[in-house]
């Protein structure tokens, strides 16, 4: 090799190491370096830390400042920092990890050691021989840490369990004496408790722990009343409830105005149990003003953070009122048809405080909440399969004895009736002949709701006694003194009235007639209310007559001369 290709060689070479050295580590050193570290009890620890920025140090149990636990800084060079950490009288519960930790312009970089301190009379960090710690766990967690960790790295743990440890568990669990055993643990594994032990010099150390299931289940949150209404002077109760599952525990806390005062009090009620479990709590604020209206909040939380919240809002009224309104548009007139099953009267209102007394009339008479035809619930009244004797006024009466407040409401209720010819009122069953020339007189009497127009069609028939059935298919609509021809009769008046028969208005009609030629059954057509209906009927006079339009046929029978 010349020597101008040794001089490259050394120029490469010193170039490289120079960006190899020029590379600055960040992370702060400890010293001394090794870990982990074994101290005994009562011994002194001595740890220096050197870094860029502003060391900090973070400790396995102590705090800084405390007793025994001295921080001073160290001799520091140009472009590094030094601190010391000084612990004196070491236990065996200082055992951890201990870690430095330095920042500049935004940046951390940690560096940590584990320290034993060996105690021949503890054996482990945190035992736990007569009350057994909790171990927590949820149902989507696998595995499960036995915290049972040691002072010493040397030594022997056994773990046991009630009952006996599954093979799975057995074969699978993972020893580390800086954390305890680390174990498979499915969905649905339990046990009730898990020990660990080990012997020193003949002496047995135990360490007891209760594993937990924990659930993440929160649901439902809600405050109950809902729409809160109080007046000034009243307290104010809201309910927070919510759902969690087997071993959850819910923690509520509130947040309204005037929260700061703490006038208020909060208590817990009794837990559910059900699948999933009802817990909740109640606040109770005595002495309402005015400025405690507006947005109440409930917090409600479980382990892990997980939390859920529920609001309501809260008006507040300086004086008491009662108001009663029509919900619906027909300002209470209202018109069903006979038959209906079910007509429901519901009123607004708006009340504060809430009524105490209520009541239903109809025509005065007061409605018992036992009664078969209705049905009260809140303020409304329901009227079941209703009939013409359901007609009538309908008033809701309303009240609060402690305020002095009474207000009422009143529907009127008209039920129609489908027009009917009540033939069992007519003086005969059964037509009889009349002799031609002669007056005599037909009677039709009808109900219904609206009362009906009634109105006399004639269908004449031929002379011939031989035809069995009329030939004529048009009727004829009859008038008074219209002078007769072959096939009518003169008709000399038309009478109509309203009687009472048997308990009901009805409308009856009278039809005198003479100087007619003999002819076979008239025929009666009748119009009423749009409801009615009725199938035809086949007259002596050979017609049948159906319902026209929403009217109906009924047959007249003369009722004298």
């Amino acid at each position: 090799m010349t020597s101008s290709s040794s001089f490259r060689l050394i120029v490469v070479i010193f170039c490289c190491s120079s960006l190899t050295s020029g590379r600055v580590d960040r992370h702060p050193k400890i010293i001394p370096s090794d870990n982990p570290l074994i101290l005994h009890k009562e011994n002194s620890l001595s740890l220096f830390c050197r870094g860029q920025g502003i060391l900090q140090w973070i400790l396995a149990n102590r705090l800084i400042p405390s007793e025994g636990v001295k921080v001073e800084k160290c001799d520091s060079s140009h472009n590094s920092h030094c601190s010391k950490l000084t612990v004196t009288d070491l236990r065996a519960s200082d055992t951890g990890t201990y870690s430095c930790n330095s920042s500049e312009a935004g940046s951390h970089n940690v560096t940590s050691v584990y320290i034993y301190v060996k105690d021949p009379e503890q054996l482990f960090v945190e035992p736990h021989p007569s009350n057994p710690q909790v171990l927590s766990i949820y149902r989507d967690e696998t595995s499960l840490v036995v915290p049972c960790r040691t002072t010493s790295p040397d030594a022997v743990v056994k773990l046991e369990g009630i009952p006996v440890l599954s093979k799975n568990i057995a074969e699978e669990k993972v020893w580390d004496p800086k954390v305890g055993f680390k174990i498979p643990y499915g969905p649905y594994t339990t046990y009730s408790w898990l020990t660990c032990s080990t012997e020193v010099n003949g002496h047995q150390f135990l360490s007891r722990y209760f594993p937990k299931r924990h659930t993440k289940l929160l649901q439902n949150i809600k405050i109950t009343p809902d729409h809160v209404k109080v007046l000034v002077g009243d307290t104010l109760i809201l309910n927070c409830s919510g759902e969690t599952g087997p071993n959850g525990r819910i923690n509520f806390t509130w947040e309204f105005p005037k929260q700061k005062e703490n006038r208020h009090q909060t208590s817990r009620s009794d837990m559910i149990p059900a699948n999933p479990i009802t817990m909740s709590q109640v606040l109770v604020l005595p002495n309402i003003t005015m400025e405690d209206k507006g947005k109440y909040v409930c917090h409600a939380f479980l382990e892990r953070s997980i939390h859920k919240n529920a609001s309501t809002k809260v008006k507040v009224y300086e004086h008491p009122f009662l108001n009663i309104s029509y919900k619906q548009n027909h300002r209470g007139v209202i018109v069903v048809s006979e038959g209906t099953k079910k007509l429901v009267l519901e009123p607004r209102v708006n009340a504060m405080p809430l009524p105490d007394v209520i009541g239903w009339y109809k025509d005065g008479v007061a409605i018992l909440k036992n009664s078969t035809c209705y049905r009260m619930s809140g303020y409304s009244l329901s009227i079941l399969d209703l009939k013409h004797g359901h007609t009538g006024i309908f008033t809701i009466s309303l009240g609060n004895q402690l305020k002095g407040l009474y207000r009422n409401l009143s529907y009127s209720l008209t039920v129609e009736v489908k027009p009917t010819i009540s033939e069992a009122e007519l003086s005969n069953q059964d037509v009889q002949p009349y002799m031609s020339g002669k007056q005599h007189q037909l009677t039709c009497t009808a109900f219904g709701v609206p009362l009906p127009q009634i109105t006399w069609l004639w269908q004449p028939c031929n002379t011939n006694l031989m035809i069995e059935h009329c030939i004529y298919k048009d009727e004829i609509v009859v008038k008074p003194d219209a002078q007769g021809n072959n096939y009518h009769n003169w008709i000399k008046n038309i009478n109509v009235k309203t009687e009472l028969v048997q308990g009901k208005n009805k409308v009856c009609t009278l039809k005198d007639h003479s100087r007619g030629r003999p002819s076979m059954g008239p025929a009666l057509q009748w119009k009423g209310s749009p409801s009615s209906q009725s199938e035809g009927k086949r007259w002596p006079g050979g017609g049948q007559h159906g319902p026209m339009g929403h009217s109906a046929s009924g047959q007249v029978t003369p009722s004298g001369v």
